[in-house]
C-alpha cells in the first residue's frame, strides 16, 4: 500500500557495503525503477528519503537489519502524558507493529526503531519495511493530534 500510494520520491543518500542487504537494496530498487543503487561504505548504513518527509535509515548489525527514523519532533507540554502514552504503544509492540518508539540521543525527537532478521526472502523485507513505514506515518499523526488537543484545552 505505501509504495503505492504514498511513494513520490526515493533517493538513498548514504551507502552501504556488500552485505544480506544490499541484494534486497538491489530488488527494491529494480522492482520501484529507481537509480542509483547504493554503493558501498566501511558502515554498513543506508539512508533513503521517501518523499520530501520520510527518512529511513537502514543499518547491517551482522547479524540482523536495523530501521529508524524520526517520527517528529518531541513535543514539551504534556511531555509526561505522552511518554505514558508511548510506553502502552510500545507494550508488546502491539501498536507498533514491534517496533519501539523512544527518542534521539540528543532528546529533541521522537523516533521509530525496529529491527529484521539477517537472512529473509526480498518479499519479507519489502513488508516488513512498508510495515515500518504505514507505522511511521501512524505514529506521526498520533503525534499531530496529541498536539491539537493540547492546544485546545
Amino acid at each position: 500500500m505505501f509504495f503505492n500510494t504514498y511513494l513520490s520520491k526515493f533517493s538513498p543518500q548514504g551507502i552501504l557495503g556488500p552485505t544480506m542487504l544490499q541484494p534486497l537494496l538491489n530488488e527494491l530498487h529494480t522492482e520501484l525503477e529507481i537509480l542509483p543503487v547504493p554503493q558501498v561504505s566501511e558502515h554498513q548504513e543506508v539512508t533513503f528519503t521517501l518523499r520530501d518527509d520520510i527518512s529511513v535509515n537502514l543499518r547491517d548489525l551482522k547479524p540482523g537489519i536495523s530501521l529508524s527514523a524520526q517520527i517528529a519532533p518531541c513535543p514539551t507540554p504534556r511531555r509526561e502524558e505522552l511518554f505514558v502514552k508511548l510506553s502502552k504503544a510500545n507494550y508488546l509492540g502491539q501498536l507498533t507493529g514491534a517496533a519501539r518508539i523512544g527518542l534521539s540521543t540528543d532528546g529533541k525527537f521522537l523516533t521509530l526503531l525496529a529491527g529484521m532478521p539477517y537472512e529473509m526472502s526480498y518479499r519479507s523485507f519489502r513488508e516488513a519495511l512498508e510495515d515500518f513505514i504505514n507505522f511511521l506515518l501512524y505514529w506521526r499523526s498520533e503525534i499531530e493530534q496529541f498536539e491539537r488537543q493540547q492546544s485546545v484545552i
